[in-house]
């Protein structure tokens, strides 16, 4: 009997695909490529369009009121006269990085301490939460208005009526501690969005990791300072840049309460120019 010679089959399990060769791959990353187009153009078109605009016109002198003088090409003098001849830049640049960084600093602090408390089993602690973000809903301008008048105000304010009952004198916040008053409320604005992305991180720490430093003995402020905040890093990188951001336009707060009085005590750089 003669034996026929018998092709070996390939046999294909459910799931399994051909295997596609590797100059394929590269046409496809290739066309993939353009569909990134629309949206970097986008982003040309809206920021650095502008920022370039914006650098040409700053080194040009032009005045839309008085458009006859024309738009003559002056160099560098603009940042000159800014940095250099202007004596209130550099004590308005001091104010805005004294209110960045006090505001977020205060913010940092009272909003991790609200998530540590907001993180625990209690009763109505989805209540809580909710309570805790509406300094945080609340628009600038009506929050800076409720710290004036009904907190902070010399005559009617609820800190200086307390003050009065332990029989101490009252103080005219916005005008001895100003900066300092701003400070603290766009601090209190602020400190519940650092409080929901800092309870977003403890929610993503394992529980057996926390357990694992209670067996091994370790106390409270060492299970936070040791596993708990080097886990919160990239938290804390979200709530620092944004915050950053958004803390230095602040407006609202300013015009509210001081005007950015007296003097330039409160003049920040986005109120100033």
């Amino acid at each position: 009997m003669s034996q026929v010679a018998q092709t070996p089959q390939k046999f294909t399990l459910p799931g399994m695909h051909k295997r596609i060769p590797p100059a394929s791959l590269e046409k496809q990353r290739e066309g993939r490529v353009w569909l990134h187009l629309p949206a970097l153009v986008f982003m040309i078109v809206l920021t650095q369009i502008p920022f370039l605009l914006a650098l040409w016109f700053s080194l040009h002198s032009w005045n839309l009121l008085v458009p006859t003088e024309g738009f003559p090409f002056v160099g560098l003098s603009n940042f000159v006269t800014e940095f250099v001849h202007d004596a209130n830049f550099w004590p308005i640049m001091w104010n805005t990085l004294q209110l960045v960084v006090g505001a977020m600093v205060l913010a940092l602090i009272a909003g991790t301490i609200l998530a540590l408390l907001l993180n625990r089993p209690i009763w109505g602690r989805s209540v809580l939460r909710a309570v805790a973000t509406v300094p945080f809903l609340v628009t600038p301008s009506v929050m800076a208005l409720i710290w004036k008048n009904l907190f902070l105000s010399p005559s009617t304010g609820m800190i200086d009526w307390l003050f009065h009952l332990v029989g101490l004198p009252n103080v005219a916040w916005f005008s001895t501690v100003p900066l300092q008053s701003v400070i603290f409320i766009v601090a209190w604005e602020w400190s519940p969005f650092v409080m929901l992305v800092v309870l977003a991180g403890l929610q993503t720490i394992p529980d057996e990791v926390l357990e694992a430093a209670k067996v091994d003995g370790a106390n409270t402020f060492m299970t936070f300072w040791r596993i708990t905040f080097p886990l919160l890093r990239k938290a804390y990188q979200i709530a620092l840049l944004f915050g950053t951001i958004f803390i230095f336009q602040t407006f609202a707060e300013i015009y509210v309460t001081t005007a950015g009085g007296p003097g330039v005590s409160t003049n920040t750089l986005p109120y100033y120019t």
